[in-house]
């Protein structure tokens, strides 16, 4: 992408012809965070008008910002039917190699997974995944896209829609929203309108340039290279990543006397990059930036019709690409819980389990990127720097302490065990399940089985009498006739399941409500359970199975037993 898409600004109708209803969902910035979820909301029929100050994607000057992507996010932009984009356009990477005092001391392969859909992670400057996104709305009837729409003012209501003040080319005019989500960055206005303030959980002082280059002929692997104290960079922190179009994140530590301004020179940043490959080639610098960072979370990520979500929720240092892609999650999490409340099937407290899981999902990212952090720059911490300098001391010579070398643990999928919508200890609830390939000749995954609301997997050949055709909020798949030899392998391997009968309920977001046994035959059971933490919840009552018909099946009618939930 060697210019940003300039998008065209549209006259808002609500300039014109005052509206009488309010918008569904007013989502404020179009990131990835804000563009992820008004896609996700859109294929679920909720029609969303997304605001944004700009008229492109990414910040202006081909910033990329983010650009490695988890296999968890390749998972939810499958769901989204974008992954192909980024696979195809990105770069696939397994190998990680830290370098000490310019000596190699650790490496890591990631492990092949020819079982899963995805493998490993992809590099990919951020604004081809916002650019990809903007094109997938712009195909969707129910999504607006008002592009140098700066939101000026909110005004909240305890107990009805949102107005926001906005400002156009055209002059000023007010739009409504039943719900308004505030993804705008975490510099985030609609929070500073609110009142609100993130509790900070450290800042740093510690300083960072990234120049992304353009460098052709090069003999570098792709793959993901650490100096910790790279001489080149006067004994600090180098990072070294490829992402498309040839191009090269480089990302150096600034000494603590350095002069950010006079490091972003271009004199200066040639000089680094020159030193750092040791010889004067030609490279163009695509973008660069100055950036320090600090860890802060809202104390809740929902105030009344407001919902928070990516940077303008939390904030996590880069270590790790916990950033981008904890925002797709917070998005992959809310958007069906807001769909079900907004169509009447769930009340509007089964958004208070939003804000507790991406709470929850926040905090742990920022533990791990905090523990990422001080080993990198220990500061003025006396016990860390010895700690962290007795590491490299031994690594070179001993692969225990290589091991303990923490450059940044790689984003995983969140982990929501303690939510009203996991049940029971099974090992797995609250976890995403696995996108593994059960049919080699189509491609078939785990993850292509499952219905946009919840889905029952039953592990085995038939499904329970009880497990009838109706409105789709649940659909019941019977996997064993689906699998091919390789693919009931593969369930075995990843999640030590023989297609014995058991049944796993799965939430619209993929991860695991509740693992199942092959202990009891009545269908009931498992639905009450469901009742009961749809209700804990928050989410309205569901009737019995002959009541509300919320069951549709695939796979063939049976008489087996239904596992109850464990």
């Amino acid at each position: 992408m060697k210019e940003l898409p300039i998008y065209p600004y549209v006259r808002p109708d609500e300039m014109d012809r005052p509206r009488r209803d309010p918008h569904p969902v007013a989502v404020v910035g179009a990131g990835l965070t804000g563009l992820t979820l008004a896609l996700d909301l859109v294929r679920r029929g909720i029609p969303v008008v997304v605001l944004d100050d700009d008229n492109t994607v990414g910040v202006r000057g081909l910033a990329s910002r983010g650009m490695v992507w988890a296999q968890r996010t390749l998972d939810i932009f499958d769901r989204l039917g974008m992954a192909g984009d980024v696979v195809g356009k990105g770069v696939r990477w397994n190998v990680g190699r830290v370098l000490c005092r310019d000596l190699a001391v650790a490496s890591f392969t990631l492990q092949d997974q020819p079982d899963m859909r995805h493998n490993g992670f992809v590099n990919l400057q951020q604004y081809y995944l916002e650019a990809f996104l903007v094109e997938a709305l712009m195909r969707e009837p129910l999504a607006q896209l008002r592009w140098l729409n700066r939101v000026a003012g909110v005004e909240p209501q305890a107990d009805g829609p949102a107005t926001l003040h906005v400002e156009t080319p055209d002059g000023a005019y007010r739009c409504r929203a039943q719900w308004v989500v505030a993804c705008d960055g975490a510099k985030s206005a609609v929070r500073g309108m609110l009142g609100l303030s993130p509790r900070v959980y450290d800042q740093t002082e510690d300083r960072w340039i990234i120049i992304d280059i353009v460098l052709r002929d090069t003999t570098w692997p792709e793959e993901r290279w650490t100096w910790l104290d790279a001489g080149s960079n006067h004994g600090r922190a180098v990072w070294r990543h490829k992402m498309a179009d040839d191009t090269w994140r480089l990302d150096f530590q600034l000494r603590t006397d350095e002069d950010p301004a006079e490091a972003a020179t271009d004199a200066a940043m040639r000089q680094r990059v020159w030193d750092l490959l040791g010889e004067r080639v030609e490279f163009d610098i695509a973008w660069h930036g100055v950036w320090a960072y600090r860890h802060e979370c809202l104390d809740s990520l929902r105030h009344g019709r407001v919902l928070f979500a990516g940077d303008s929720a939390h904030l996590v240092a880069p270590f790790g690409a916990r950033g981008g892609n904890g925002g797709i999650q917070d998005a992959d999490n809310l958007g069906w819980k807001l769909a079900l409340h907004l169509q009447g099937r769930a009340g509007a407290s089964l958004l208070d389990t939003y804000s507790l899981e991406r709470k929850h999902a926040a905090m742990e990212n920022i533990r791990q990127a905090r523990r990422s952090s001080r080993f990198v720059y220990p500061g003025a911490a006396r016990s860390a720097a010895l700690w962290r300098d007795a590491i490299i001391d031994l690594a070179p010579r001993h692969p225990v302490a290589a091991r303990m070398i923490n450059t940044g643990r790689l984003c995983m999928p969140a982990v929501y065990p303690a939510s009203a919508l996991s049940l029971g200890t099974h090992a797995l609830a609250g976890r995403a399940l696995p996108n593994i390939v059960l049919r080699q000749a189509d491609g078939l995954t785990l993850h292509g089985l499952l219905g946009p609301w919840f889905t029952v997997l039953v592990f085995g050949d038939v499904l329970p009498a009880g497990a009838q055709e109706g409105d789709g909020l649940v659909r019941w798949v019977a996997v064993a006739p689906l699998c091919d030899e390789r693919g009931r392998a593969a369930l075995a391997h990843q999640l030590g399941l023989a297609l014995d009968g058991q049944a796993w309920l799965l939430r619209p977001d993929q991860h695991v409500m509740a693992a199942a046994t092959s202990e009891t035959s009545d269908p009931r059971a498992v639905l009450a359970r469901v009742a009961a933490a749809l209700d804990a919840a928050g989410a309205c009552p569901v009737s019995p199975p002959e009541a509300r018909g919320l069951y549709r099946s695939t796979g063939g009618a049976s008489h087996a037993a239904i596992p109850a939930t464990a």
